[in-house]
């Protein structure tokens, strides 16, 4: 296989693993959201899970939290995070096929 060839494959690889990885994030965000309306009570695989969720979503959140006020109750952070995360998810996609194609 030539140079072009195993470049087009790794950037089709990337567009791919980019994919996959927005698909995780939404997931992950998904529970975090539920758990907020449904707290663990006790130590177990929901408070596991929970908190797993919490760990890799606060890095995405915190910087939104800080820009954008609460609305009474309500927290917009997941819901823009979801729509930045999109965003940036198609763009890299577009890049890497492009890149692929040349």
């Amino acid at each position: 296989m030539s140079v072009p060839g195993i470049l087009s494959l790794v950037f089709l690889r990337l567009a791919e693993s980019v994919w996959y990885l927005e698909r995780i994030f939404f997931v992950v965000l998904l529970v975090r959201i539920v758990a907020s309306f449904f707290p663990p009570r006790s130590q177990g695989t929901w408070s596991t899970v929970a908190g797993f969720s919490v760990r890799l979503t606060e890095p995405v959140l915190a910087p939104i939290r800080r820009r954008i006020p609460l609305m009474g109750m309500l927290d917009l952070s997941p819901i823009i995070a979801l729509f930045l995360v999109d965003i940036l998810g198609f763009i890299l996609i577009q890049l890497f096929q492009y890149l692929a194609r040349i």
